[in-house]
């Protein structure tokens, strides 16, 4: 009897306390769990509902970490992925292979995130009207700070829910990340299931440029870099003609458009130059040592 109540509670109690638009927790459906756990058998769920609320206390103290919100969560991906490597490779890439593989790793987390994008379109949608009404006007900024230090946890920091409000944030300036029939929508959903693998062949390019050369794979590195890289400068060039073009930066303070828009996006446009030019070197020369590494 003790083991079904705690797994039905800690079920209710899990939907009671996910994350709902940068609130707080339910107190109606808390209030709700309370009421059902009486229901169960009134006479012994005191004694269970202190245990149980102790060891959901606990455990839910150990998932929770302070520091951590979407920028730490974004900063320690990249500290993981780029800096740990590096430390740990043998190899001494240059400036331009520590740029390419930094740039790699931040396009592989965006990439997961423009996949929550499209299974998330629907969800999107409705925060992002949610977000019309709480951010009106000029309070858009006050939606991006919101999002940006949005406290997670060790159990939410993977949900693609969480990550999914990106967008509908992002939508205050853009709505067309809330239209599925726009070329936003599409070439970054496209970008998201068709650039990660080539940004992991690179990335081994970079750190592990004498297996690749052992294997007689810099061709192959190279070509697959000149078409990945061309997708998403070509893509980034047209999402920029389209925004200015429809006129979508109207309304909206230019530190604001320049800032959200701009840069984010400007970061997409920068390094896939740099990315094409170490992929010509590399069809060139046919050496990623050559390419990547101090000489």
């Amino acid at each position: 009897m003790d083991y079904y109540f705690k797994e039905d509670f800690h079920h209710k109690r899990f939907f009671a306390s996910s994350p709902n638009l940068y609130g707080s927790d339910s107190i109606h459906s808390n209030s709700q769990l309370n009421h059902s756990v009486h229901e169960i058998n009134p006479s012994i769920h005191r004694p269970i509902m202190t245990a149980i609320k102790k060891s959901s206390s606990k455990s839910n103290s150990l998932l929770d970490i302070p520091i951590l919100n979407t920028t730490t969560a974004i900063a320690l991906w990249l500290a993981v992925t780029t800096v740990v490597p590096l430390k740990l490779s043998s190899s001494r890439p240059n400036a331009l292979g520590i740029a390419i593989l930094g740039f790699n790793n931040l396009n592989i987390l965006i990439a997961f995130c423009e996949i929550v994008l499209g299974n998330y379109i629907t969800i999107i949608q409705q925060d992002f009207r949610k977000f019309q009404q709480q951010y009106p006007g000029q309070r858009r900024y006050q939606a991006a700070f919101a999002y940006l230090l949005y406290p997670l946890s060790l159990r939410t920091v993977l949900s693609g829910r969480v990550w999914s409000q990106m967008w509908s944030t992002y939508s205050l300036w853009d709505p067309s990340y809330s239209n599925p029939e726009s070329f936003g929508f599409f070439i970054d959903v496209g970008n998201g299931w068709s650039t990660i693998v080539p940004c992991l062949l690179w990335n081994v390019a970079i750190l592990c440029p004498q297996w690749i050369h052992s294997n007689e794979l810099d061709t192959l590195v190279g070509f697959v870099g000149a078409c990945s890289y061309w997708q998403v400068l070509y893509g980034t060039i047209i999402y920029l003609l389209s925004f200015v073009w429809n006129k979508r930066y109207q309304g909206k303070p230019l530190a604001e458009v320049l800032g959200f828009v701009g840069v984010s996006n400007g970061i997409w446009f920068v390094f896939p130059l740099f990315a094409l030019y170490a992929s010509y070197q590399m069809l060139l020369h046919k050496d990623c040592t050559r390419v990547f590494h101090l000489s």
